[in-house]
């Protein structure tokens, strides 16, 4: 029978975690800290871990920190948990996309008070329908596990922009579009984002038109100009921090991406937007 879904509350000195799983395999594994604290050590590197963490397929070993205990919450469960011809459950496969892709550079998201206080409470009901297993408690815990997943999605800490994101009939497209929001303050070629999908060039170029109506270019370029613009507003960082933490390599390049998106300069942008 296969792992669908397991829950339980721990309390531990130290464990290791990320066993290594057969190829294609689709269980993931969170890890929640509910109090105390800890570091997780993997290949020499060491991580604090502390109340209101989250782990994503944690790899390691993770150590208790003093003499309070370290209270954990672990979730196990497998992606066909969502059956993709239900449109609900494609949108909550698109969202796990999303953390699967933050994950690959850190495994560890320290949410805000409020993502905490939301997780907490979410994961004290799961553990409550995953105990009593009163009619209906499947259908409940993965409504709970969607829940979830967007609240870490959502969660003012979780360092992917989402604006604008939505599903797309190509999966393999969606990989790219997902990539590129998550890498797009990086120096990003077409080679990097066809190894991200899996397809040839001439493929890909004319997928990615058809999906998004842009070029591959015009998208990215769109893409880190909205995310500079959010910066532009909402910020009091100088026009040259936010043009290079947003991928453009020098300032004159910024202004004439820009101004040809907006229709205007970057700093008369943040004049109207103030």
């Amino acid at each position: 029978m296969k792992l669908l879904f397991f829950i339980r509350s721990i309390e531990l000195k130290s464990r290791s975690f990320g066993a290594e799983r057969s190829a294609g395999t689709r269980v993931h594994e969170l890890v929640y800290c509910r109090s105390g604290a800890g570091r997780l050590t993997s290949g020499g590197v060491s991580a604090r871990v502390a109340a209101g963490n989250l782990l994503f397929n944690p790899r390691g070993k993770l150590s208790r920190s003093g003499e309070e205990p370290l209270v954990l919450v672990q979730v196990l469960f497998s992606e066909e948990l969502f059956e993709p011809s239900v449109h609900m459950d494609r949108e909550a496969l698109y969202v796990l996309g999303v953390i699967k892709l933050h994950a690959r550079k850190q495994n560890l998201i320290a949410l805000s008070r409020a993502g905490a206080e939301r997780m907490t409470t979410l994961l004290d009901a799961m553990l409550w329908e995953f105990q009593n297993r009163y009619r209906g408690y499947s259908w409940a815990i993965r409504l709970k596990l969607v829940e979830l997943l967007i609240t870490v999605m959502r969660d003012s800490q979780f360092n992917i922009s989402i604006k604008g994101l939505k599903p797309l009939s190509s999966s393999r497209i969606q990989d790219a579009i997902l990539y590129l929001n998550t890498d797009y303050m990086n120096p990003i070629t077409v080679e990097d984002v066809l190894k991200a999908c899996g397809l040839s060039r001439s493929h890909f170029h004319a997928l990615f038109k058809q999906e998004t109506g842009r070029t591959f270019v015009d998208y990215l370029s769109a893409l880190r100009c909205n995310r500079a613009a959010e910066l532009l507003a909402t910020t009091d960082r100088t026009i040259l921090d936010i043009a290079l933490s947003c991928g453009f390599n020098n300032l004159s390049h910024f202004y004439h991406v820009f101004r040809r998106e907006k229709n205007t300069s970057p700093r008369r942008y943040r004049r109207s937007a103030g």
